[in-house]
């Protein structure tokens, strides 16, 4: 699959050490369902990180999880307003949200962190 929307290795976070900058260098934002951490970068891409506790649920509903964060950051990168590594927590209350609640509770968190604009 070519094009704008898709997920190649080079728009994740892969290693522990970026996922340790975020952490301790970003902003944090807190909703019911997901925290944001947002650290800026200078013109390089934003990139995606994400963590699902084993108490948020079994594997699948992890998975589904990951997924929908996941889909939500492939297909509105484009409306992010700078660049910036991001990496989502799910909390419990994510595992009972169908795709677009996920979706309307990371717009408003992106939202009010800075980083989408509307």
């Amino acid at each position: 699959m070519s094009g704008r929307n898709t997920f190649p290795r080079a728009v994740r976070l892969t290693r522990k050490s970026e996922y340790a900058h975020v952490f301790e260098d970003g902003q944090k934002v807190v909703g019911r369902a997901f925290i944001c951490y947002l650290a800026w970068r200078d013109d390089r891409g934003s990139r995606l990180g994400i963590a699902v506790s084993r108490k948020v649920g079994g594997a699948v509903v992890r998975n589904g999880i990951k997924r929908r964060i996941r889909e939500f950051f492939r297909t509105q990168r484009h409306r992010f307003v700078s660049d910036v590594d991001l990496v989502v927590v799910a909390r419990a209350e994510s595992a009972g949200l169908s795709c677009r609640e996920s979706a309307e509770a990371l717009e408003r968190l992106l939202r009010r962190g800075g980083v989408l604009n509307d």
